[in-house]
Protein backbone atom coordinates (compact mmCIF):
# COMPACT_ATOMS: atom_id res chain seq x y z
CA UNK A 1 0.00 0.00 0.00
CA UNK A 2 3.13 2.41 1.05
CA UNK A 3 4.73 1.49 -2.28
CA UNK A 4 1.32 2.06 -4.49
CA UNK A 5 0.70 5.75 -2.81
CA UNK A 6 4.29 6.24 -3.51
CA UNK A 7 3.81 5.79 -7.10
CA UNK A 8 0.34 7.38 -7.01
CA UNK A 9 2.36 10.50 -5.90
CA UNK A 10 5.12 10.38 -8.40
CA UNK A 11 2.52 10.47 -10.72
CA UNK A 12 0.52 13.48 -9.29
CA UNK A 13 3.96 15.63 -9.06
CA UNK A 14 4.77 14.94 -12.99
CA UNK A 15 1.50 15.93 -13.76
CA UNK A 16 1.85 19.13 -11.63
CA UNK A 17 5.12 20.15 -13.66
CA UNK A 18 3.45 19.33 -16.82
CA UNK A 19 0.72 21.76 -15.92
CA UNK A 20 2.84 23.97 -14.48
CA UNK A 21 5.03 24.16 -17.85
CA UNK A 22 2.26 24.11 -20.83
CA UNK A 23 3.52 23.11 -24.07
CA UNK A 24 3.24 25.42 -27.36
CA UNK A 25 2.10 23.12 -29.80
CA UNK A 26 -1.67 23.63 -29.46
CA UNK A 27 -0.89 27.27 -30.04
CA UNK A 28 1.38 27.02 -32.90
CA UNK A 29 -1.24 24.79 -34.26
CA UNK A 30 -3.81 26.86 -33.66
CA UNK A 31 -2.10 30.12 -34.93
CA UNK A 32 -0.95 28.09 -38.12
CA UNK A 33 -4.47 27.48 -38.97
CA UNK A 34 -5.32 30.97 -38.39
CA UNK A 35 -2.38 32.20 -40.68
CA UNK A 36 -3.45 29.33 -43.13
CA UNK A 37 -6.70 31.22 -43.64
CA UNK A 38 -4.94 34.53 -43.71
CA UNK A 39 -6.73 35.59 -40.08
CA UNK A 40 -4.06 37.53 -39.31
CA UNK A 41 -5.15 39.05 -36.14
CA UNK A 42 -6.50 35.46 -34.57
CA UNK A 43 -2.92 34.16 -35.48
CA UNK A 44 -0.87 36.72 -33.65
CA UNK A 45 -3.00 36.77 -31.12
CA UNK A 46 -2.55 32.05 -30.09
CA UNK A 47 1.31 33.49 -31.25
CA UNK A 48 1.17 35.90 -29.05
CA UNK A 49 0.68 33.76 -26.55
CA UNK A 50 3.26 31.39 -27.40
CA UNK A 51 5.80 33.30 -26.72
CA UNK A 52 4.82 35.03 -23.62
CA UNK A 53 5.05 31.50 -22.29
CA UNK A 54 7.44 30.21 -24.28
CA UNK A 55 10.07 33.10 -24.84
CA UNK A 56 12.69 30.86 -27.05
CA UNK A 57 10.58 29.09 -28.92
CA UNK A 58 11.77 30.77 -32.29
CA UNK A 59 9.23 29.36 -34.50
CA UNK A 60 6.50 30.89 -32.26
CA UNK A 61 8.55 34.55 -32.68
CA UNK A 62 9.07 34.11 -36.10
CA UNK A 63 5.70 33.19 -37.00
CA UNK A 64 4.35 36.15 -34.80
CA UNK A 65 6.50 38.56 -36.77
CA UNK A 66 5.18 37.25 -40.11
CA UNK A 67 1.63 38.03 -38.39
CA UNK A 68 2.97 41.75 -37.60
CA UNK A 69 3.97 42.40 -41.06
CA UNK A 70 0.82 40.91 -42.53
CA UNK A 71 -0.71 43.69 -40.20
CA UNK A 72 1.33 46.20 -40.86
CA UNK A 73 3.29 46.64 -37.34
CA UNK A 74 7.14 46.30 -38.68
CA UNK A 75 8.36 47.59 -35.58
CA UNK A 76 6.40 44.86 -33.72
CA UNK A 77 7.57 42.36 -36.32
CA UNK A 78 11.25 43.36 -35.93
CA UNK A 79 11.38 43.00 -32.56
CA UNK A 80 9.92 39.51 -32.38
CA UNK A 81 12.02 38.38 -35.65
CA UNK A 82 15.22 39.73 -33.97
CA UNK A 83 14.63 37.20 -31.36
CA UNK A 84 13.80 34.40 -34.11
CA UNK A 85 16.87 35.21 -36.11
CA UNK A 86 19.05 35.40 -32.61
CA UNK A 87 17.92 31.52 -32.30
CA UNK A 88 18.26 30.42 -35.56
CA UNK A 89 20.81 32.77 -37.15
CA UNK A 90 21.53 30.53 -40.61
CA UNK A 91 17.58 30.44 -41.14
CA UNK A 92 17.35 32.73 -44.15
CA UNK A 93 13.61 33.12 -44.09
CA UNK A 94 13.90 34.25 -40.73
CA UNK A 95 16.77 37.02 -41.82
CA UNK A 96 15.11 38.31 -44.83
CA UNK A 97 12.16 38.96 -43.24
CA UNK A 98 13.75 40.41 -40.09
CA UNK A 99 15.89 42.37 -42.56
CA UNK A 100 12.92 43.69 -44.30
CA UNK A 101 11.03 44.26 -41.04
CA UNK A 102 14.08 46.80 -40.70
CA UNK A 103 13.55 48.56 -43.37
CA UNK A 104 10.20 49.14 -43.30
CA UNK A 105 10.56 50.20 -39.83
CA UNK A 106 12.96 53.15 -41.05
CA UNK A 107 16.26 51.21 -38.69
CA UNK A 108 18.33 51.88 -41.55
CA UNK A 109 21.35 52.07 -39.49
CA UNK A 110 20.77 48.88 -37.71
CA UNK A 111 19.48 47.06 -41.05
CA UNK A 112 22.94 48.23 -42.08
CA UNK A 113 24.58 46.53 -39.38
CA UNK A 114 22.81 43.62 -39.35
CA UNK A 115 23.02 42.78 -42.52
CA UNK A 116 27.11 43.84 -42.80
CA UNK A 117 28.19 41.81 -39.69
CA UNK A 118 26.00 38.60 -41.09
CA UNK A 119 28.34 38.89 -43.86
CA UNK A 120 31.53 38.84 -42.09
CA UNK A 121 30.51 36.19 -39.75
CA UNK A 122 28.88 34.02 -42.16
CA UNK A 123 31.09 34.53 -45.38
CA UNK A 124 28.61 33.01 -47.79
CA UNK A 125 27.59 34.53 -51.02
CA UNK A 126 23.98 34.77 -50.88
CA UNK A 127 24.71 37.26 -47.23
CA UNK A 128 27.14 39.16 -49.36
CA UNK A 129 24.77 39.46 -51.83
CA UNK A 130 21.69 40.65 -49.80
CA UNK A 131 23.63 43.17 -48.23
CA UNK A 132 24.44 44.50 -51.32
CA UNK A 133 21.17 44.60 -52.57
CA UNK A 134 19.86 46.13 -49.70
CA UNK A 135 23.04 48.93 -49.88
CA UNK A 136 21.80 49.34 -53.01
CA UNK A 137 18.36 50.46 -52.03
CA UNK A 138 19.74 52.62 -49.66
CA UNK A 139 21.93 54.60 -52.17
CA UNK A 140 25.37 53.23 -50.47
CA UNK A 141 26.83 52.20 -54.06
CA UNK A 142 30.30 51.84 -52.73
CA UNK A 143 29.32 49.18 -49.97
CA UNK A 144 27.03 47.92 -52.29
CA UNK A 145 29.98 47.37 -54.91
CA UNK A 146 32.41 45.94 -52.45
CA UNK A 147 29.77 43.34 -50.95
CA UNK A 148 28.93 42.24 -55.05
CA UNK A 149 32.83 41.96 -55.79
CA UNK A 150 33.42 39.80 -52.12
CA UNK A 151 30.31 37.91 -53.38
CA UNK A 152 31.82 36.94 -56.83
CA UNK A 153 35.32 36.13 -55.04
CA UNK A 154 33.62 33.56 -52.99
CA UNK A 155 31.57 32.45 -55.35
CA UNK A 156 35.05 31.48 -57.16
CA UNK A 157 33.50 32.34 -60.39
CA UNK A 158 30.99 29.37 -60.57
CA UNK A 159 27.59 31.17 -59.39
CA UNK A 160 25.64 33.66 -61.83
CA UNK A 161 23.81 34.83 -58.81
CA UNK A 162 26.03 37.64 -57.91
CA UNK A 163 27.24 38.45 -61.87
CA UNK A 164 23.31 39.07 -62.35
CA UNK A 165 23.00 41.43 -59.35
CA UNK A 166 26.59 43.15 -60.69
CA UNK A 167 25.04 43.51 -63.95
CA UNK A 168 21.58 45.07 -62.91
CA UNK A 169 23.45 47.69 -60.52
CA UNK A 170 25.99 48.53 -62.80
CA UNK A 171 22.71 49.78 -65.33
CA UNK A 172 21.26 51.30 -62.35
CA UNK A 173 24.31 53.59 -62.08
CA UNK A 174 24.17 53.88 -65.88
CA UNK A 175 27.53 52.06 -66.61
CA UNK A 176 26.40 49.96 -69.74
CA UNK A 177 29.89 48.80 -70.55
CA UNK A 178 30.38 47.22 -67.17
CA UNK A 179 26.91 45.69 -67.18
CA UNK A 180 27.16 44.08 -70.41
CA UNK A 181 30.90 42.50 -69.39
CA UNK A 182 29.00 41.12 -66.50
CA UNK A 183 25.74 39.66 -68.37
CA UNK A 184 28.09 38.19 -70.15
CA UNK A 185 30.20 36.58 -67.69
CA UNK A 186 27.10 34.95 -66.57
CA UNK A 187 25.90 33.97 -69.75
CA UNK A 188 29.21 31.57 -70.40
CA UNK A 189 27.83 29.85 -67.11
CA UNK A 190 24.80 29.70 -68.03
CA UNK A 191 24.46 29.72 -71.84
CA UNK A 192 20.49 28.49 -71.66
CA UNK A 193 19.47 31.30 -69.03
CA UNK A 194 16.37 33.20 -70.81
CA UNK A 195 16.82 36.41 -68.59
CA UNK A 196 20.86 36.54 -69.30
CA UNK A 197 20.34 35.63 -72.92
CA UNK A 198 17.82 38.65 -73.79
CA UNK A 199 19.83 41.27 -71.54
CA UNK A 200 22.46 40.64 -74.02
CA UNK A 201 20.32 40.74 -76.56
CA UNK A 202 19.13 44.34 -75.63
CA UNK A 203 22.56 45.82 -75.42
CA UNK A 204 22.18 44.38 -79.57
CA UNK A 205 24.74 41.90 -79.05
CA UNK A 206 24.18 38.10 -80.03
CA UNK A 207 25.32 35.19 -77.75
CA UNK A 208 27.77 33.03 -78.66
CA UNK A 209 30.81 31.05 -78.23
CA UNK A 210 32.94 33.95 -80.11
CA UNK A 211 31.05 36.56 -77.95
CA UNK A 212 33.76 38.90 -76.55
CA UNK A 213 33.87 39.18 -72.41
CA UNK A 214 35.51 42.20 -71.32
CA UNK A 215 36.52 42.41 -67.76
CA UNK A 216 36.35 45.72 -66.38
CA UNK A 217 36.11 44.66 -62.80
CA UNK A 218 39.63 44.53 -61.94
Amino acid sequence: MKKLTTILFGTFLLFAQGCGQPSNETMLERGNYAMWQSRWSDAAEDFDKAVKLHPGDWEAQFHLGKCYMELGNPEAAAQSLAIAESLKPYNTEIADLYAEALLKSGKQDKLYSYLFGRAQSQQTVRAWIKFAEYAMELDDPDSATNAINTAIALSDGTDIAPLVIAATFAERLGDDTLAIAYWKRAWILEPTNSEITNAIRSYGEVPGPTMTVVDDTE
